[in-house]
């Protein structure tokens, strides 16, 4: 199993106040690591971002769309939201691609657990795109920083356990306030990567490799480590508290 991390893979783009295709967000060969990566293009699985979502369909068509745009293109495409719950298990054992896309974070994890998608998940042999929320509902335990949007009651739940990896996604180290009154003091719990909208983090179990602009937020500090066209292997020990 290989694991994309992703802040936004840039599928999609605003034109006039509406939404259309985009290729994908290149900067930092996400798209060339992801084709690479897929063995087969049989089935895409969409995992919502809430259960009933009006908005979830166009969503994924977009992803799609984008994906075919550099030669990923599937035979299937298939929405897992709240109306087809039990579908999920069987879903994950043949899907060549799973995508679980952004959104609210709590709500999506919510959501996982009514699927039982922690345990389902585990069956998956093909790649993992986690976007955003997605991809911070990956970790062992969630860490969710506070944004106005996000109805999260608390900043850390278990989540789906296949990374010991937490990202910050959308990344602003311009930022200053925020960063230095909630990222820098939640860092002295646990520590997390900051990525931009188009860096990603490859977690193929045995290594995770970080491409663009990333920071370690660790113990109350900050640091940069990858800038965009770069990569760094990243030492998971070297990001453990002591």
């Amino acid at each position: 199993m290989k694991i994309f991390l992703t802040s936004d893979i840039g599928a999609s783009k605003k034109v006039d106040g509406r939404r259309v295709v985009s290729r994908l967000n290149n900067t930092n060969q996400f798209a060339d690591k992801l084709k690479g990566s897929l063995k087969g293009h049989m089935l895409m699985v969409f995992v919502a971002s809430s259960p009933f979502y009006d908005g979830t369909a166009a969503y994924a068509n977009l992803t799609r769309d984008s994906l075919s745009l550099d030669g990923m293109n599937f035979d299937k495409m298939v929405i897992l939201d709240g109306n087809n719950f039990e579908q999920c298990e069987d879903l994950m054992k043949k899907a060549d691609l799973v995508f679980l896309a952004g959104g609210d974070t709590f709500v999506q994890m919510e959501m996982f657990e009514k699927m039982n998608l922690r345990k389902h998940i585990k069956k998956c042999k093909g790649v993992i795109v986690g976007q955003s929320a997605g991809a911070l509902n990956l970790a062992k335990e969630v860490y969710c920083s506070p944004t106005p949007d996000e109805t999260a009651p608390k900043r850390y739940w278990k989540g789906l356990g296949l990374t010991d990896l937490n990202i910050e996604p959308h990344f602003k180290p311009e930022n200053e306030d925020f960063n230095r009154q909630i990222l820098l003091p939640d860092s002295k719990r646990k520590p997390f990567i900051a990525i931009t909208d188009g860096s990603y983090i490859i977690d193929d179990a045995e290594t995770k490799t970080i491409y663009g602009e990333a920071y370690i937020f660790k113990n109350g500090e900050m640091k940069q480590i990858c800038e965009n066209g770069k990569s760094f292997i990243l030492d998971i020990n070297k990001v453990k508290q002591n």
